[in-house]
C-alpha cells in the first residue's frame, strides 16, 4: 500500500520533479547498494516517472526486477556476510526514495508560497508506530531545514534531521 500523500498534486509533483532533476545534473543522485549494478539507469528513469505522474506503489510495481539478491553486509564482530535482500527491499528503496523527493518538492513549495511551516504527519497507517516516529508526528518545521537536510547538506540537530529516515511511515504536508 503507497504512503499517502496529502499534497501530492501537479505543483508538488512540479517542485519534486526539479529536485529530482537538480539532483541527477548535480551529480547527486543517490544510486541505492540495493540495486543492481546495471540498473542503476533505468530505476532512475522510473523514480522520474513516478514522480511525474505515479507514487510509491508504482514505482515498487516496476522497479522489482532491478533489486539486487543479496547485500553486504557487517557483523557485530566486524566481520563481513553477504545476505538475503527482505522481501520487502523494493518496497523500502521505492517508498523512501518517492517520500524524499515528494518532501522535497512540498518544502520547496513551502518556501516559494510564503508559508512558514509543514507539518511532519503519518502517511502510513502503522499498529504500533516506533517511539521516535510518534514524537514527531504533528510537529511544525521550517521547510527550508527540512530541504536542506534532504538535499544531504549539514544541519544542525531538529527535527528536520530526523525525517527521511528509512520505514518511518513519516512525510510532511502544507499547514
Amino acid at each position: 500500500m503507497p504512503l499517502h500523500y496529502e499534497n501530492l498534486d501537479p505543483i508538488t509533483r512540479r517542485y519534486a520533479f526539479e529536485e529530482f532533476q537538480r539532483d541527477v545534473e548535480h551529480g547527486s543522485f543517490h544510486v541505492s547498494d540495493r540495486l543492481r549494478p546495471e540498473a542503476a539507469g533505468e530505476y532512475q528513469r522510473l523514480l522520474s516517472e513516478a514522480i511525474r505522474y505515479y507514487d510509491d506503489r508504482w514505482l515498487e510495481e516496476h522497479a522489482e526486477d532491478l533489486i539486487a539478491e543479496h547485500e553486504t553486509r557487517r557483523t557485530k564482530s566486524g566481520g563481513v556476510v553477504e545476505a538475503r535482500l527482505p522481501t520487502m527491499a523494493t518496497r523500502m528503496l521505492a517508498e523512501g526514495d518517492f517520500n524524499r523527493y515528494y518532501m522535497r518538492g512540498v518544502s520547496l513549495r513551502a518556501i516559494a508560497e510564503e508559508r512558514g511551516v509543514v507539518e511532519v504527519y503519518r502517511a502510513r497507517l502503522s499498529i504500533e508506530a516506533r517511539q521516535e516516529s510518534a514524537e514527531l508526528e504533528g510537529r511544525r518545521v521550517d521547510p527550508a531545514k527540512v530541504l536542506s537536510w534532504l538535499r544531504g547538506e549539514k544541519t544542525p540537530d531538529s527535527d528536520a534531521t530526523r525525517l527521511g529516515r528509512p520505514n518511518s511511515g513519516l512525510s510532511v504536508r502544507l499547514v
